[in-house]
């Protein structure tokens, strides 16, 4: 169970059970965490991200392929996929530069050019879109699903009991 701060508020049991305090837990592989929020889950998909990158590249040269269309399309198979990883949880937060740099490292290393050139010139070299759109679609998809899903699902029932939560906190 998370605290923002630790205090002196009661125990939480659990069929008799007291539910330990932690300051992070790592849950589906997303470390989430009582005080930064998402921002530690962020930078661990940052770091996983560029290790994935890095192998890509690797394997590219190995392979000798040079083919950017490819090389894109790797990508967007393999690297992409980390990038977005449980991003219906953490778009909506603030700090995910660094995942969407891992995308603009990728295409200004294939182009051999510097980080002097601007994001959209390099994105429309390439005609590809920010990653925070993907994000967003994602993420926008998640929501719509959540509106649709039916009584009988955990999920809505989850839903629902927050979207309750929040109208009494805003009512308050």
């Amino acid at each position: 169970m998370f605290e923002k701060h630790y205090s002196a508020t009661p125990k939480f049991t659990y069929r008799g059970t007291t539910i330990e305090q932690v300051q992070s837990f790592k849950y589906l592989g997303l470390e989430l965490h009582s005080t930064r929020g998402m921002v530690v889950a962020i930078d661990k998909l940052t770091v996983a991200g560029k290790k994935t990158l890095f192998a890509l590249c690797r394997r590219c040269n190995d392979m000798s392929i040079i083919d950017l269309e490819v090389m894109c399309q790797l990508f967007d198979s393999l690297v992409c996929p980390v990038l977005r990883y449980a991003c219906e949880v953490w778009t909506c937060c603030t700090g995910a530069k660094g995942l969407q740099q891992v995308h603009r490292m990728f295409l200004r290393g294939i182009l051999g050019v510097n980080k002097t050139i601007s994001t959209f010139v390099v994105l429309g070299e390439f005609g590809r879109y920010l990653v925070e759109y993907f994000w967003w679609q994602q993420t926008l998809k998640y929501y719509d699903r959540l509106q649709e899903s039916t009584p009988d699902r955990l999920l809505y029932y989850a839903y629902q009991t927050q979207v309750q939560m929040l109208s009494v906190l805003n009512d308050n």
